[in-house]
């Protein structure tokens, strides 16, 4: 049997390959806590076919933002706590709540009792009945401590607690479970102590197996899907495979710093480098005509609402779902939004080429283009940047609107978006080749149409150093499509804040979490007595007199 140190040290040394462009390494890494993964998101949702379908949501977020895992946690840690901000993410849009135990019953049990038990059938289906009696809080904290055997810290980094509340929880699980199944006769009272089973494992075991999920489903909602990136200056890698970028939400961040925050956007809880890279404002409206785009911010009132849907129905006669996931009237609540809609159509249309493969894969695709046996009057849509290879070349699309449309043979691995522009823009102004089309060329565009959305997980949750603001929500969408007769984009970003305690500012001096008591002399200069808290057990139950 692997340990689990080397088990983790597996997973990293995979992960190591995976960064290196190793495909398979990172199959193997994500096969081998597929079922596992897909059973923990599960537990939230309680959907089999949502839970595969956030499971892909996590594989495709690590193809995107592989260099965001850090080392020094496992990987467990990493992906079951994108996991969790997933199945969050999809409980709030469906306006569901999870409802958590708040009553904890304290008993005094003894735990270091073993004893193999036998599992029936009818066994079975007890221990499933008592574990669904149990809070989501204590089901997971069990899972993830002693299934996946996670430590602690790693735990509360899942679960969004702290490391004490995590003891807290699987201590008073623990109990729990043990008390319920002896009042379910799973297991029986010996001299007064309760006979605790050789491994919880087992338990969780039978219910895991017993959950069967389609691994090979063929998951069509992966079409039309491009990992949403919000700056262009991050590099690109072989492993990045669709990437798309719109400005909107450099926009909202920009009004963000300079209309709300004051200045650099910081996190009390750490640095960020999607925020560092945000912070450069290095897209910003002046790149952009007013015409395409409309933005708005203010506390988040029904009439800030009302306004927006007025002004993109006015400006764009379009409407937005993306509103309807704000907390909207609430008087902490601040809104940031923006929307680009842009439509653009050639000089001439393309004609329509026979379809065709596109790099390696078995499924034919759309093309469009000019070859020397179609029409040619769609040549003067097209101006020859340069053409240095078959691998190696550029070209400018014109249009009606004055949108210029750019299209760069490169792989674009290890630079930015940014880097690739301008060595797009360098071999051009460089080229002395004939950049007139002759008859004898061909050109093959495929169609494109990207529909994706993205809530950016590194960015939320977190306090702004020096304010009371907190980031809630910072989400985007971008819809693209490129034909034969032209192309349109729109995209909407929202940032939803929140500043804690605008009207009265209390503080609370609450020990409810781990904290340390001294006893001094107060003419001494050292304590005699000193007390450690982390957990409840020398705290006083209610039920005692």
């Amino acid at each position: 049997m692997i340990s689990l140190k080397n088990e983790c040290e597996e997973d990293k040394e995979l992960y190591k390959k995976f960064l290196d462009g190793n495909n398979d390494a990172f199959g193997i890494l994500m096969n081998k806590h597929k079922n596992n993964l897909i059973y923990f998101i599960f537990k939230y949702v309680k959907n089999e076919d949502i839970s595969e379908d956030i499971y892909q949501e996590v594989v495709l977020y690590i193809l995107s933002k592989k260099e965001v895992y850090d080392f020094k946690y496992s990987f467990k840690t990493f992906i079951y706590t994108i996991a969790k901000s997933r199945a969050l993410n999809y409980l709030k849009k469906e306006k569901k709540q999870i409802n958590y135990e708040s009553n904890f019953e304290n008993i005094s049990v003894e735990e270091n009792l073993l004893e193999d038990i036998v599992f029936s059938k009818e066994r079975q289906e007890k221990i499933k009945k008592v574990i669904s009696k149990m809070s989501e809080d204590y089901q997971m904290v069990i899972y993830l401590a002693i299934i996946e055997d996670l430590s602690y810290k790693e735990v509360a980094k899942i679960m969004d607690k702290s490391e004490s509340k995590i003891k807290n929880l699987l201590h008073r699980a623990r109990i729990k479970l043990r008390k319920l199944l002896i009042e379910e006769k799973v297991v029986e009272m010996k001299e007064n102590k309760v006979v605790k089973f050789l491994s919880i494992i087992i338990i969780i075991g039978i219910l895991s197996t017993g959950i069967v999920y389609a691994s090979n489903k063929i998951l069509n909602h992966l079409k039309g899907k491009a990992s949403i990136t919000p700056t262009t200056t991050t590099n690109l890698s072989e492993m990045d495979t669709n990437k798309v970028w719109c400005g909107t939400f450099n926009l909202v961040w920009n009004d963000f710093m300079n209309d709300v925050i004051g200045g650099k956007i910081e996190f009390e809880d750490g640095p960020s480098s999607l925020a560092d890279e945000l912070n450069k404002q290095s897209f910003t409206v002046d790149q952009l005509n007013s015409n395409s785009y409309y933005k708005k911010h203010g506390w988040a009132t029904t009439e800030l609402k009302t306004e927006i849907e007025n002004g993109i129905k006015e400006k764009f006669n379009e409407n937005s779902e993306m509103l309807d996931k704000v907390e909207w009237d609430n008087p902490e609540g601040y809104v940031l939004y923006c929307m680009l809609k842009k439509e653009f159509n050639y000089l001439e249309k393309f004609p329509t080429l026979d379809d065709a493969n596109f790099k390696d894969s078995q499924e034919k695709v759309k093309y469009f283009g000019i070859k020397p046996d179609t029409a040619q009057t769609a040549s003067k849509n097209v101006d020859i940047l340069f053409y240095n290879s078959k691998t190696d070349f550029a070209i400018k699309l014109k249009t009606k609107e004055g949108e210029e449309v750019y299209l760069y043979r490169t792989t674009g691995n290890g630079k930015s978006f940014d880097d690739n522009y301008n060595e797009m823009i360098e071999k051009s102004n460089n080229y002395t080749g004939n950049k007139t089309w002759d008859k004898n060329d061909v050109l093959m565009i495929p169609y494109i149409k990207v529909q994706d959305e993205i809530n950016y997980d590194e960015l939320c949750g977190r306090f702004i150093k020096g304010t009371q603001w907190y980031i809630r929500q910072a989400l985007q969408t971008i819809d693209f499509e490129l034909n034969n007769y032209g192309g349109s984009v729109k995209s909407e970003a929202l940032i939803e804040a929140l500043r804690q305690g605008i009207l009265n500012i209390n503080r609370e001096f609450i020990f409810d979490d781990d904290f340390i008591l001294y006893l001094k002399e107060s003419d001494k200069e050292k304590p005699y007595f000193a007390l450690k808290v982390d957990n409840s057990d020398v705290l006083v139950s209610s039920d005692e007199q």
